[in-house]
Parts: C-alpha cells; structure tokens; sequence
C-alpha cells in the first residue's frame, strides 16, 4: 500500500464520519473550540518541564514507601492545591505493604583477578553489610557461583558458603545489536502491528530480544515450582549465612536492570537484615563467572549500608478532582503509576506518565472548560509490586464504581501517543475513534482492538469499569530506561509528553461531556488483592 492510501486508512481508522457511525452510536459531539484552546495553552504556557525537572532531579526515585516515595507525595498534593483542585488528598491503603527503604552508601571493589570497581548497585529491601554487633563494615569475601537446576542441588551447598559472596545464577546470553532500534511506530506497524507491551521488543526490528532469565535457577516452565525453589535457596542462603549475592542485569552496556531483592518480599514484612543483594553489571558479572567456572580465586569486598522505614506500613494514593456541573455524581478518571524502581529517577517509568496526567489536569483546570461530569486525577503507588496501590483502591472504593464512565492511563515511557487500545471493549472504539480524530495531526492515528496489559488500567477492568492505556512511541522504553538506572531525566522527550498532556486533556475532557457513559463490559473473574 503506498504511504498516500496508507495516510488515507489512517485517517478512517480514526476520523469515522456521523453517517458510517450512525447505526452503531450516537455521533459524538466534538468542541473543537476546546482542541485549539488545549493546543495553545500547552504550546505556550507548558508546565511539563517544570514538573519533570522537580519530579526526576529534585525528589528522584520512588520506591514505594520509601522517602522520595513520601516526599513525590507531599508534593503532588501541594502542587494540585496550588492550582485549585478540589478533594486532593493522600490517602492511605487500608492494608499494610510493609516497611519502606532508602540506599544510604554502596562501594564495591574486585580484588581478584585484578583490582577494579564493581559496577553494581544495591537490589531494593536488599540489607546492610553490618559486623556481629551490627556495627557497619566492609566485607571481603570469595566469589562462590550456584548452580542449581532442581532441588536435590542445594543440599551440595551446606557448609560452603558461610561468609561467600554468591553467583545467584548463570549470565543471560545477550546477543550484539546489529541494526539502530526503531524509536518511533510505523504506520505499518500501526495500522498492521500489534504495539503492545508484552510484545514490544519481539515485534520491533533490528531490537534483539533477550529473554529474562529465572531470578534464581531452575527454570520458569513451572511457575510454582520455580516459585518453591527460589524459597528453597533463599532459606539455603541465610542458613549457611552467605555475605552478599550477586545476580546479574539481563541487559548490557553497563545498565543495572534493577528490582528487588530475592527475600524482599519478606524483608518488607519482617524486621530483619536480609542478605545484601547486588544486581552486578552483566559485562563484570559474566567475567566473574566465567573465573569462578575455572576453579580459580575470586574476590571481592563490598559495603553496602540501607535503611528500613518502619514508621508507617501503609503507603498513599494521591487524588485530586475538578468537580463537574449537571453529572457531577459521575466520574471519569485519568491516571499513572507514580511510583518506580530505585537505580535511576523514575523518569519514563513512570514518571512521564504522573507528570502527562498532571499537566493534562492542570490544562482543564487553568482553561476552566465546563465539564459535565467529575475528573479525577489518581497518582497511584506500588504498581511495580503487582498494581497493589490502584487494585487496593478499586476494592476501597466499590460503592462508586458504577459511577466512574472511564479511567484511562499512560505507562510506556516517554513516546508520544499514537493512539489507544480498546481493551476488547468493541462498543468503545467508535466513540475513542471519533473524540481522536481532531488529534490526527499530533501523530494519534489508532484504535486498537485488544488488551494491553502490565499496568493500572487493569485494575479497573477487571471490576468492569472501562479502562483505557493508550499506544506510544517506544523511544528508549522496553530496551533501556524501563527499570534501569538510565532512567532518568535526560531520556525524556519533553516534546512527546507535552502532545501526551494535550491528547489526554481532550479524550478527558469529550469523555466527561458525552450524554451517555462510556459502554461497559462484564467483569473477569475477581483477584485477590496481596
């Protein structure tokens, strides 16, 4: 298909006219008044940069609970106040998550097979290198690598381990990049592909895909067995009273791929020192094994110093409303996960998405558009422990599900929007079709049929409110700043939230002002919340 008739499907993919619409829903009534309000407002005036600048390089990294954590908090409430938002609050889970943790100090040096920094940083509720009196210390120590395929391996280990910094599992083969990774989608890609998060890396070309390897050995064919003998080394490990572990980053070029630590969700539960746990450079960890493998010595001495919170076991949600007018008891919701991993700033993950739903609030509220219905802005923590911040909100609030139209979310980087999935719900695509037809001119040409997945928006779908992430560029995302500690201010394309703001302003704004809410689907099975 040329790139002409290609622009031409495009166009139709979105901009569905009253009459091919008709017998299927009622046409949309879009102000485009509003669009050109939105677009000069956030051309001119953009608060983006501002917000991403405080966020990233001033408060930093939020794990949850911890206190970049409190502090991003603290600050998204007073920001939202200063411009006006009603019902802002911070309000807390009604179950506890477990003690927060901050990175006080790390250093680390190879003393064998030659002297040389050890490019590693601490996993998160990792422990502290601490003496019997537990007095901070440096520990020098062997270099032991595990190799575990099954249970009946472990026992091998008793006696051997005591004081040894531990190999966790074998180097994940990351192959060389032979082509430039693709930034921005296609419209082939688009229009024929399947941008989704699950598949992003595998469906871009000239991306090598790797695999993430088992956090610990044994596989991941069975996930509870895999499950049962991760616990099994875990206990194996603070029997023989290991010095540190050592896991390596499943991505090269120096990139720490960060998470947490192997018994974190213990420690966040149980006021202990856990093992201290280092997620190595893949290129040092790799040499380090490959030593090992050989018999000969390797050494290395590390200090590593933590420090649990144990004030307060029940992080926060941050919400804040623009109330509406004749729907007011109504509610349409736009959100992101605000939390994020520790090595780097949570800039594109996801800060981009909190500082796009800020900014797309802040351009209703500063323009002051007469809204129908009420817009509620969620910042939600403890996603990247399994969406525990938004589901827990969800079942704290049931009484007023029915009344939420649509919540929709960003959460894949710092790519400007291209356009949205349906999240299999078919009612919906001729009406997202038609509130994004003005936006074509911003690159926003898709409605995709399909679910997309990893990320809040779920947590509304499965109570069966409609729940919306939209599709955007990949710029740097799933390759390297997704959890990394590149991900930082400098891997923001501010331009790209800034159209991000722009379109979620307007998709919030046509939503809360349809006559009708959104259509809805029939729940899936109930989840338990952890």
């Amino acid at each position: 298909m040329t790139s002409l008739s290609r622009a031409l499907a495009a166009g139709l993919a979105l901009a569905l006219t009253a009459t091919s619409v008709s017998a299927q829903v009622v046409a949309e009534k879009l102000d485009l008044s509003v669009v050109q309000k939105i677009k000069d407002e956030e051309t001119n005036r953009s608060k983006v940069d501002d917000l991403a600048t405080y966020l990233t390089d001033v408060i930093g990294a939020r794990l949850t609970n911890s206190t970049g954590s409190r502090k991003a908090n603290a600050w998204a409430v007073e920001t939202f106040q200063s411009w006006g938002l009603a019902n802002v609050k911070a309000e807390a889970w009604d179950s506890a998550f477990g003690r927060g943790w901050d990175v006080v100090s790390y250093s680390g040096r190879i003393l064998e097979p030659w002297i040389k920094p050890l490019a590693a940083y601490p996993q998160a509720w990792s422990g502290s290198t601490l003496d019997a009196k537990g007095k901070p210390v440096t520990v020098t120590c062997p270099v032991v690598l595990l190799d575990i395929k099954d249970s009946s391996d472990v026992a091998k280990y008793a006696g051997k381990l005591k004081g040894a910094c531990v190999l966790r599992s074998a180097p994940p083969v990351i192959g060389p990049e032979f082509n430039q990774e693709e930034r921005r989608f296609s419209l082939e890609q688009l229009l024929d592909g399947t941008p989704n998060r699950a598949t992003l890396i595998s469906t871009i070309p000239g991306v090598p895909y790797v695999a993430p390897p088992a956090a610990a050995p044994g596989g991941r064919g069975n996930f509870a067995q895999f499950q049962a003998l991760n616990a099994a080394v875990g206990r194996m490990l603070r029997a023989e009273q290991a010095a540190v572990i050592l896991s390596p980053s499943r991505w090269g070029y120096g990139m720490f791929l960060n998470g947490g630590h192997s018994d974190g969700r213990t420690a966040r539960d149980s006021i202990y020192n856990p093992i201290p746990e280092l997620i190595v450079a893949q290129e040092q960890y790799s040499t380090l094994y490959r030593v090992a493998q050989r018999g000969l010595p390797v050494r290395i001495e590390v200090n590593l110093q933590t420090r649990f919170l144990d004030d307060n076991r029940f992080p926060t949600n941050v919400t804040a409303e623009i109330p509406g007018t004749d729907k007011a008891g109504e509610v349409v919701m736009l959100g992101a996960h605000y939390d994020s991993w520790h090595s780097g700033t949570g800039a594109t993950d996801n800060g981009a998405g909190s500082l796009v739903m800020m900014e797309a609030i802040r351009l209703l509220k500063t323009l002051n558009l007469p809204m129908r219905r009420t817009v509620r802005i969620a910042l939600w923590t403890g996603e990247e422990q399994g969406l525990i911040g938004s589901r827990t909100w969800v079942r704290m609030h049931q009484a007023e599900l029915p009344a939420i139209s649509a919540y929709v979310n960003v959460d894949n980087g710092t790519g400007r929007l291209r356009g949205i999935w349906d999240q299999s719900n078919s009612a919906a695509i001729p009406i997202l079709q038609q509130i994004l037809s003005p936006m074509q001119d911003l690159g926003v040409v898709v409605v995709k049929h399909g679910n997309t997945g990893g990320t809040d928006h779920l947590s509304f779908v499965a109570a069966g409110v409609p729940g919306f992430n939209y599709i955007q560029d990949p710029i740097e995302y799933d390759f390297r700043t997704h959890h990394s500690n590149l991900d930082t201010y400098e891997h923001l394309v501010i331009d790209d939230l800034k159209q991000a703001a722009t379109v979620v302003a307007w998709t919030v704004y046509e939503i809360a002002n349809r006559d009708e809410m959104m259509p809805r689907m029939a729940p899936p099975a109930p989840r338990p919340v952890p």
